[in-house]
């Protein structure tokens, strides 16, 4: 293309402005319609993401809630500061509502000399059915969903409203000014058993691991879950091994996974699968192993029960003194586990 088509072209389409350095995403609290007689506040939560939409850590994040409004911070604060966790996300703890009326929480976030900026809008009223009345008087300026909300607080069935676009079965609302209820959380235990082959032309050995694995699992839900997260903290030891060709663990191993929720209260499930790549012990080979865990379960009330499954694979090559070999593991197991709130 001749440098003249070019600039013909820049002059007719104009450049693109390049995206924004810094930015800012409200999870939650956009929108909240906060109840005051059921003590409800729907605190801001935002994440920050750089010009690629990829989450900043570290980030300095103010937010500032305008004078005479009728909401504060923890301890009466106006202002509160605090920094962007490893996933970007930063939330505005303490969040309390003081009267009736509309509440704007102006959002910075600051970064490396790169500035953003959000606001954050709620509205509070003294009663469920306050809420109610004025979204009749708006002409339907509060959706069809929160007023069904409302009306279900003003029969005690739950605790708060926000103004959004969907609802779920458990009560827990999202989407725009979203709001989560508190996590499920519990320990599980058990035990795996990996069984591995290394084959060559010439001979094949088998090792035999069991090892305990343990830890707690937790569940935070939102939106039906479509959005929920799950936390597994724990560990893994070997108990013993059987054959000659064994490579015991080395201590315990920990267990860290947090992983994204799918389906609704009646069919919770996630899947998470690791794998990681090393070089083996003695020759010229390698070995992938991979770990997968996957959870099938239903809420009810304020408990979860389901079940944790644990899957190990290892798969690789080995060279010693000339000769190849393929080296094949599997075990899996399924634990039993009861979360409450």
């Amino acid at each position: 293309m001749s440098r003249l088509l070019m600039l013909l072209l820049v002059a007719l389409l104009g450049e693109q402005a390049p995206a924004p350095a810094l930015r800012i995403v409200v999870l939650e609290g956009e929108g909240a319609v906060n109840i005051i007689q059921q003590k409800t506040a729907v605190r801001p939560l935002i994440e920050v993401r750089d010009r690629n939409n990829v989450p900043v850590a570290g980030a300095t994040v103010t937010f500032t809630i305008g004078g005479g409004q009728p909401a504060a911070f923890a301890g009466g604060l106006q202002t509160m500061t605090v920094t962007t966790n490893a996933a970007g996300q930063a939330a505005a703890g303490g969040f309390n509502v003081l009267g009736s009326g509309a509440v704007q929480i102006q959002v910075q976030a600051a970064y490396q000399g790169q500035i953003a900026t959000a606001a954050i809008s709620q509205t509070n009223f003294a009663t469920a059915a306050a809420a109610s009345q004025a979204g009749a008087a708006a002409g339907g300026g509060i959706s069809g969903t929160t007023l069904g909300i409302v009306g279900a607080a003003i029969a005690g069935g739950v605790v708060a409203a926000t103004q959004l676009t969907g609802s779920d079965e458990t009560g827990i609302v999202d989407d725009g000014g979203r709001q989560t209820g508190p996590p499920y959380s519990g320990p599980f235990s058990g035990q795996i058993v990996v069984t591995t082959i290394t084959a060559s032309a010439n001979q094949s050995t088998a090792c035999t691991s069991t090892r305990n694995i343990s830890g707690t699992l937790t569940i935070t839900l939102r939106n039906g879950v479509a959005t929920g997260n799950a936390e597994i903290r724990g560990s893994q030891s070997e108990v013993s091994v059987a054959g000659s060709a064994c490579t015991p663990l080395s201590g315990s191993q920990a267990i860290g996974v947090n992983v994204a929720m799918s389906g609704g209260p009646s069919s919770l499930a996630f899947t998470s699968e690791t794998s990681a790549t090393g070089s083996t012990p003695n020759g010229g080979g390698s070995v992938t192993a991979t770990e997968t865990y996957k959870f099938t379960g239903a809420v009810s009330g304020a408990t979860i029960t389901g079940l944790l499954g644990y899957q190990h694979a290892t798969r690789g090559t080995n060279v010693v003194n000339g000769v190849s070999s393929t080296i094949t593991g599997n075990g899996s197991t399924s634990i039993e586990v009861t979360l409450r709130q």
